[in-house]
């Protein structure tokens, strides 16, 4: 555990500024409150620039976050929105003196570059990659997507080599991908994984009930694997296997493999199948299942496998970056291929049929995501990283 006073300490017994910069108010609040809030808890006063569209900021200014609002839409690519928002990344880190311009995914690195490339006095940046996104995953071949990957490609490169620079990835499959693809300087980069708070969680047994239940947690993308894992439970029904299949989490308009209300009504209409679209109580839902399902085609650090460790249920995942950094196959969870929509149909099979086995790996993932991905083992690090010398 690292000493807390050293923070204050770097600044000058001061409190220590910290800037995030995030795609959504409701994906920094499902993904970095914790850390905000450990943060806070320290003396650290923080700032969250981003796009401000749901209820969330309200939650967020109520814990006392200084929030700040920016045009960028997930939605589109308007280069009237990246000019506004690259200015308020300029204005409103002059404006709150930031002493560390966190900023979390691809896109608000690439917003953080082209604002402060030019800064002679810059903060602290840290480059955030939370995962790839759809545009590393492949599928899309067409001309536009290739110029797009260029582009991404190039700001990334530079936003990697800016002085006050740090890149933080989640995976090391991400961090060596990167390594040896653009040779980025060890002491310029960091890998920090995905947490969880653990602070009065506990494990539950399985619910009892037949028939069993599956469940995927996640936004409704055809490269997190929904289409595979509903044509796979197509076909254990087909076999007569008898499992329910639960598909918590929301469409995505933001994201070009988001599957529309129509594609999931039509899922939801075969008898067994329920989309519950977006809850803010997953944990409750997990514990009214058997099995997690994953079979996304590459993640940065899954969430909800931190989450089944956490309520303790076996887990079914792709062997893709991320999924495989906390899944050990045939140890704390079971790894299939990713497309491999039979390959999974089995594995799932051989689960139901197998509780002994259900059993020990839930068990194995519980003890795994407690000994090295709670929030107390995680937060100190980046503690550490915001105050280091550079």
């Amino acid at each position: 555990m690292h000493n807390n006073n050293g923070l204050n300490r770097a600044y000058g017994n001061r409190p220590l500024r910290i800037l995030f910069v995030a795609q959504a108010d409701w994906a920094f609040q499902t993904h970095r409150i914790f850390l905000a809030r450990w943060l806070k808890q320290r003396g650290a006063i923080v700032g969250i620039l981003c796009p401000q569209v749901c209820k969330a900021t309200a939650e967020l200014k109520a814990e006392g976050f200084e929030l700040f609002s920016m045009e960028l839409s997930r939605e589109e690519v308007s280069l009237t929105r990246i000019i506004s928002s690259v200015k308020s990344v300029q204005a409103v880190c002059k404006d709150f003196r930031a002493d560390v311009l966190h900023c979390v995914s691809i896109r608000c690195v690439l917003l953080g570059w082209l604002a402060m490339r030019n800064v002679k006095s810059s903060p602290r940046i840290i480059n955030h990659l939370v995962g790839m996104g759809s545009m590393y995953t492949g599928g899309d071949r067409s001309l536009r997507s290739w110029v797009m990957k260029k582009l991404v490609d190039f700001g990334l490169c530079r936003a990697f080599r800016l002085s006050e620079a740090h890149t933080v990835f989640q995976n090391s499959d991400d961090l060596n991908w990167w390594m040896k693809r653009r040779r980025l300087q060890d002491n310029k980069t960091e890998l920090i994984p995905g947490s969880i708070s653990w602070e009065g969680q506990k494990g539950s047994p399985e619910p009892c009930s037949k028939p069993l239940k599956i469940l995927y947690v996640g936004r409704m993308l055809k490269n997190k694997g929904v289409e595979d894992l509903f044509q796979a439970w197509c076909h254990l029904r087909q076999e007569g296997v008898k499992v329910e299949l639960i598909l918590c989490g929301d469409i995505d308009k933001g994201s070009p493999t988001s599957l529309t209300r129509e594609d999931m009504y039509a899922y939801e209409s075969e008898a067994g199948c329920s989309w519950l679209g977006y809850r803010n109580d997953v944990m409750e839902v997990m514990r009214e299942c058997n099995i997690v399902v994953l079979p996304s085609y590459r993640e940065g650090f899954p969430k909800v496998i931190l989450e089944a460790g956490l309520v303790t249920r076996a887990v079914i995942a792709t062997d893709v970056p991320g999924c495989r950094e906390l899944v050990i196959h045939e140890k704390s969870g079971i790894l299939v291929k990713k497309g491999d929509i039979r390959g999974l149909a089995l594995a799932i099979q051989k689960l139901l049929k197998d509780e002994t086995k259900r059993k020990t790996l839930a068990k194995a993932l519980h003890r795994r995501v407690k000994s090295n991905y709670t929030d107390d083992t995680v937060n100190p690090l980046w503690w550490e990283l915001y105050t280091r010398k550079l």
